[in-house]
């Protein structure tokens, strides 16, 4: 089962829907899976790094940074070919579904820049599954990627008036969730957290901060004020 503590949001605003009702697509939850094996397979497999690197440090001319998240995504899994099976649709309970005020919080800036509405979802998905060749290594990898998504989150967030809610997370990710994913709209960064493991590179970071004036870190979070919660952390059973 899936369980959304947290809201999941759509990507554009409304769930996609049919004749049997509101739903979340195959792939908002395969790369939320596949960006936590990139970052936990890359730490963890230290020639892979350095190729990562390498290919990084060669690099030029200013990288698209969803494109480089693309590419290095999938050179992770050439190397690792795991398979990740999930429905194609992933129907939401009826009751779950609502519209709510989401307001944007700025990293730079440290306040809220932006407030619109949107449909989310909370509650239990009974009927979730996912079926893998190494369900053990993809269980590993969102507990790591969770850790660290919150980790730099609270570095942002810190002496602000969302610090709060970012520790609460990170209590429930350590104590709580079992396999912590997160799923749909969450930041209006279009990379998201795939290039997080950049970050703990020094040399890459430095390239791009330096010679092409990018930070790879996601800019922005999604917050809830009818609930007080970040959107889309959500926990697999």
């Amino acid at each position: 089962m899936l369980v959304a503590w947290n809201a999941i949001a759509p990507e554009g605003g409304e769930f996609l829907q049919d004749e049997n009702g509101a739903y979340i697509p195959r792939n908002e939850v395969l790369e939320a899976i596949q960006s936590a094996l990139v970052f936990y397979l890359i730490k963890k497999d230290k020639a892979l790094e350095h190729t990562v690197k390498k290919r990084i440090l060669a690099t030029d001319t200013k990288p698209k940074l969803k494109a480089l998240a693309k590419d290095i995504k999938e050179l992770v899994f050439t190397k690792y070919p795991i398979s990740i099976d999930i429905p194609e649709k992933i129907y939401l309970p009826s009751e779950g579904v609502e519209k709510v005020w989401v307001e944007r919080f700025d990293f730079k800036t440290k306040e809220f820049v932006e407030r619109f509405e949107t449909q989310i979802f909370k509650g239990v998905i009974e009927e979730f599954t996912i079926e893998s060749n190494n369900l053990q290594r993809i269980k590993t990898a969102l507990l790591s990627y969770a850790r660290g998504l919150a980790e730099q989150e609270h570095k942002e967030l810190e002496g602000t008036i969302l610090e709060p809610y970012i520790v609460e997370v990170q209590n429930k990710i350590a104590n709580e969730w079992e396999n912590t994913l997160r799923i749909g709209a969450w930041t209006k960064t279009p990379y998201k957290g795939d290039l997080l493991f950049f970050w703990r590179i020094k040399e890459v970071r430095e390239k791009l901060l330096k010679e092409f004036k990018l930070d790879i870190r996601h800019k922005d979070i999604l917050f809830i004020p009818k609930y007080k919660e970040f959107l889309g952390w959500c926990e697999w059973r």
